[in-house]
């Protein structure tokens, strides 16, 4: 395992990932494991605490059942009937109301509740929240606060994001007072799918000549 130029220990350059093998050889001096032990420890007992016990349950039952077999949408599905859940929400991007209207009929179709909400609720200018030197800016008009404000105020159990945009997104999570996951991310590009930039070639390449001053 080496370190960057910030002299930090990252685990995406270790070769040997003992960890996904239960450290047969018991923990290498190198891993991050041994620097950062004291919070190994002191969070072990927080997976059995009452706010993330159902939650840790229900991901492990999720993976092992449907690892290799289920797509992320019915993961999620099965994730909240894991949870014994019954009000979902769903804050969306207005450009995936398609995709919206998929999801939450597949939802119902499951026997949950559903609220979505865009996110040009309202339609609020920028400059009608104090912010001026935005206006005219993509996006500006998005109300990512009043969308977990409402699902908060309809007792929603758990929600979920389909395609805000990025800074959105975290303003939603930050907000919401259930548990936030993600369903789409946003990525116009590739159709919505982030990684597809790590595995095309003409795409990574554009990236590591831009940010890594490197060609590929």
């Amino acid at each position: 395992m080496a370190r960057d130029t910030k002299g930090t220990i990252m685990c995406n350059v270790c070769a040997k990932l003992e960890c996904r093998h239960d450290y047969p050889e018991g923990i290498p001096p190198y891993c991050l494991a041994t620097r950062f032990q004291e919070i190994v420890e002191r969070t072990k007992t927080e997976y059995s605490t009452p706010d993330a016990i159902d939650i840790y349950k229900a991901s492990a039952r999720v993976v092992t059942n449907g690892y290799q077999k289920w797509p992320r949408i019915q993961e999620a599905i099965e994730f909240a009937k894991e949870l014994k859940l019954s009000k979902i929400g769903f804050a969306s991007c207005v450009g995936l109301m398609r995709e919206l209207g998929l999801v939450t009929e597949l939802f119902i179709g499951a026997g949950f509740d559903t609220i979505s909400v865009a996110c040009q609720i309202g339609r609020v200018y920028p400059e009608a929240r104090g912010v001026t030197e935005l206006e005219g800016f993509l996006g500006a008009t998005c109300n990512p606060i009043a969308q977990a404000e409402i699902f908060n105020s309809e007792d929603t159990q758990l929600n979920f994001i389909l395609g805000l945009c990025l800074g959105h997104d975290i303003l939603f999570t930050r907000y919401s007072q259930a548990p936030v996951s993600t369903l789409i991310v946003k990525d116009r590009v590739t159709g919505h799918n982030p990684a597809a930039v790590l595995y095309t070639f003409h795409h990574r390449r554009h990236l590591w000549k831009l940010y890594c001053d490197k060609d590929i």
